[in-house]
């Protein structure tokens, strides 16, 4: 079962990413900011990291940059979603992100987002 870690600080759309997951057999993991994501992130060794990009204290960039930076978590996939404010912030993340959604994003939206990544990482792996 792929673990999935989701960093974000609006409890309502954490639970509700969360429950959608586990409801299609992923183990879900959540924090409600960058810095307790990566402390999870260190530990658990998520298979994909889905971070809001718009936080309080420690950000999504923020979290990337230190996810990246360090060689337990270097190679973990990740996705960033955001509700579109700081444009010029989007647009540099998504180049580097294996992923992007806009919030709000469906259900079916968040699984192939997710789908998508998982079968990129798992084919690298396998090689």
């Amino acid at each position: 079962m792929n673990r999935i870690l989701v960093i974000e600080d609006n409890k309502e759309i954490r639970e509700n990413t969360m429950e959608i997951l586990q409801l299609s057999n992923y183990d879900v993991i959540t924090a409600d900011e960058g810095q307790a994501g990566f402390r999870l992130a260190c530990e658990k060794q998520p298979d994909l990291i889905l971070c809001d990009i718009m936080m309080p204290e420690t950000d999504g960039a923020s979290f990337f940059r230190m996810a990246k930076a360090d060689d337990r978590t270097k190679d973990i996939p990740v996705v960033f979603f955001s509700a579109g404010s700081a444009q010029h912030l989007q647009e540099g993340l998504k180049k580097i992100a294996d992923g992007f959604l806009k919030k709000p994003f469906t259900e079916e939206q968040l699984l192939v987002a997710v789908g998508k990544v998982l079968i990129v990482r798992d084919k690298k792996t396998d090689v």
